[in-house]
């Protein structure tokens, strides 16, 4: 049984090889700065769940949004993680529960998700995708993204678990690294 505080954390921010473009700098130093402060906390109980976007799709896959993976069946995924993540925490039952999604991510943000339409065929993007190097998949990476905006809702699962447990819901921005470490290491106690 876990005493004191669990953090349930989104895959990427451990390892960032599962970003559905490849691991850029940006994502390699998020990961390595949370890794490092975790680090500093011995007894915190952490759990990190399966990518649910490398799960339905594979890797690499291009950036999608909330809408995309709607359509796609993300939340028979979702709802799969879910029971995986309520079932550990009412089971190590920790007096303290902290959630961490990432900012922008139409399945694991907590406060603000990617929401949009490429107007493509989605699948046949998927497949294209699939076959590109990845200095190429991080430049068309851009420009797909510019397609889609920010909504203040969370991404799919993450909307499924506040659903289901409760505790205090936050996000990574990986735009904001130190902000956000500052924001995690507060709610840690440091």
């Amino acid at each position: 049984m876990a005493k004191g505080t669990m953090l349930v954390i989104a895959p990427c921010l451990f390892s960032p090889y599962t970003v559905y473009r490849g691991a850029t700098d940006r994502d390699l130093a998020a990961a390595m700065a949370v890794r490092g402060l975790l680090g500093q906390w011995g007894d915190l109980a952490v759990l990190t769940y399966p990518c649910p976007e490398l799960v339905l799709l594979g890797f690499p896959r291009p950036p999608l949004s909330r809408d995309h993976y709607e359509e796609l069946g993300m939340r028979e995924v979702a709802e799969g993680i879910v029971g995986f993540l309520r079932r550990v925490v009412e089971e190590e039952a920790p007096e303290r529960l902290i959630v961490m999604g990432v900012k922008g991510s139409p399945t694991c943000a907590t406060h603000t998700t990617t929401v949009g339409s490429l107007g493509v065929p989605v699948r046949e993007l998927v497949g294209r995708f699939r076959g590109l190097g990845k200095s190429e998949r991080v430049r068309l990476s851009r420009e797909i993204s510019r397609k889609f905006r920010r909504e203040a809702r969370p991404g799919i699962l993450m909307e499924l678990l506040q659903g289901h447990l409760s505790g205090t819901f936050v996000e990574f921005d990986k735009g904001d690294p130190q902000g956000s470490i500052a924001l995690l290491k507060a709610l840690l106690g440091g």
